[in-house]
This record gives structure tokens, sequence and C-alpha cells, in this order.
């Protein structure tokens, strides 16, 4: 009888118990990489968030007070004495977006139907995604400064809401047009098949099933588009304005957006007593109001879901 298993016995289990060794130790190692990574990623995130929420509670510890009180919001503003109000550049704000939106979104919802259900897939409808796409990233200083040429000096177009509404519309053109599409993207095409296997026209299915389904991307780039329009400041500062007395009736007339004003007062209003005063609460105001913009783009996408799960449910 054999005491003892053969050498070759021996020699697999020596090395299946390496083979076991290693692994182990590659787990382990596996681990406190995935340990290192997690604490390094909780940690940038921490500190990006603890950073954002300093600058939130500084602008709203310094203006809240000022921005909540109704005489701030709705008055009118003083040039050389305290007290004044902001209800011009509130206006001047709202007009601007709302002259920025009346262009922009028939041009890139247009666009991004056509992109995403007519174009072909070649290198012409690969060159335009590109293309909107890096436009999406230029700084919004240099279509300032093409409208500034462009409009002011050729067109004759200056200090004036449609001036900033027509170079804000083009600085958002990329963004609507690119939601619209990956909205349009979005919708399983078994909605489309079974549309036109029911014999409607392929116009009629985007109408009818495809658009009510893409309904709460687009409109959530609406909404972010309406926000960054209102925070916008360096692309209509030459254009449209950064002081007024009087609320604008006109597109043709000047204005004011808060965040140009926010500028105006930091840099160059010395003339005004309570210039910091009227800054601090101004911006607490904008900050609140694009916030506010923010949760309006969640509930309207949450609205617009929730009411396209329970048309499914029920189909």
């Amino acid at each position: 009888m054999r005491e003892g298993p053969p050498k070759v016995e021996a020699e697999v289990i020596d090395v299946i118990k390496v083979r076991r060794v290693a692994r182990e130790a590659q787990q382990r190692k596996s681990v406190r990489s995935d340990r290192v990574a997690t604490i390094a990623v909780w940690s940038i995130a921490a500190t990006g968030i603890g950073v954002l929420t300093f600058i939130v509670g500084v602008i709203l510890w310094r203006g809240l007070a000022t921005a909540l009180t109704p005489g701030f919001i709705f008055g009118q503003p003083q040039a050389f004495k305290a007290g004044g109000g902001i209800w011009p550049m509130v206006v001047s704000s709202f007009y601007l977006a709302f002259l920025t939106l009346l262009i922009v979104l028939p041009v890139g919802v247009g666009a991004g139907i056509y992109m995403g259900e007519y174009s072909k897939q070649g290198w012409a409808a690969r060159s335009i995604r590109f293309g909107a796409d890096s436009l999406s990233t230029v700084p919004s200083l240099v279509f300032g400064i093409v409208g500034l040429s462009l409009l002011a000096v050729y067109l004759r177009l200056s200090y004036c809401l449609l001036a900033g509404a027509i170079v804000l519309a083009l600085l958002n053109l990329p963004t609507i047009m690119r939601t619209t599409e990956e909205s349009l993207k979005a919708v399983p095409q078994t909605y489309r098949e079974a549309s036109m296997g029911l014999g409607a026209s392929k116009w009629y299915t985007i109408r009818k099933v495809v658009m009510p389904t893409a309904v709460p991307g687009i409109t959530t780039g609406a909404v972010l588009t309406l926000g960054r329009v209102i925070g916008e400041s360096a692309a209509v500062v030459y254009l449209v304005g950064m002081y007024v007395s009087r609320v604008p009736l006109s597109p043709l007339s000047p204005g004011a957006p808060m965040a140009a004003n926010i500028y105006h007062l930091y840099n160059e209003a010395a003339l005004l007593p309570d210039a910091a005063r009227v800054a601090s609460g101004e911006s607490a105001f904008l900050l609140l109001v694009v916030l506010a913009l923010m949760l309006l783009a969640r509930l309207v996408s949450w609205f617009f879901k929730r009411k396209t799960r329970v048309a499914d449910r029920f189909a």
C-alpha cells in the first residue's frame, strides 16, 4: 500500500494551493483598491459639494434678507441714494428669456426633429452633431463679442433686448437641438412601428406618438435653457445694457438683466451708497430664481414621465 499521494498528485495539489493563495491575495488587493477608490471619489465629491454649499450659503447669508423684501423686488432703482429696488432688472431678465425662447425653441426643436427623424446617418449629420457639440463648449463671451461685431457694428442693433435675445438664441441653439434629438431617440422604435403599421403617416406619428413621449426631455431642456439665459451676463453685457431706471416695454428698448446689473454694481456703481446691499440682495434673488427653475425642470420631467407611464399602463 502507498502511504501518500504520488509525486504528480502532490505537485497538482501544490499548484492548486499556490493558485488559491494568489487568487486570495489578488482579491484582497482588489478590495483595498476599491476602498481607496471609494474614499477618493467620496472625498472629491464631498469637497465639491462643500465648496458649492459654502458659496450658496455665503450668497444667501449676505443677501437673503434683502432679497425677500417686497419693496426691494418691486421697487425702482435709485442712482444716487440708498433704498432702491430691482424691479426693472427682474422684468428685463424674464423679458430677455421670453424673447430668447421665442426664437430658439421653434428652430432648435425643428432642427432636433429633423436630425432625429428625417436625416440620414451620414457624414453630414455627424458633422452637424460635432459642430453643435463644439459650439456648446464655446464660452459665452465669444458669442457676445461676435454678436457685438455683427449686430452692433453692421446692423446697428445695439443695447436692446432683441439683440441680446438673438445672441442667447445662438448660444443655446445647440443645447435645444441636441436635447430634442436625444429625447426623440429615447422613444422606443416599437411606438413608431405600431403607429405606421396602423396606417399613420410619418409626420402624424412624430406629432401624435413620438413628440408626446419625448416632451419630458424637451421641456427639461427648455427650462434649463431658461435658467441659463436668466443667469447669463457675459453674452449680453455689451448688447443689452447693465442699468435701467424704468421697466423696458419694447424689444428694441435697452434692458439690464440681473446678472449684468450685479456685475455693474460690484464694479462700477461707486456713486450708489448701498451698492453692496443691492448687489447682495440681487445675487440672492437671482440664485433663488435659478434654483426654482431647476426644481421646475425636475417637476415637469417627473409629471410628464408619470403621465406617460399611466397612459402606457392603460393602453
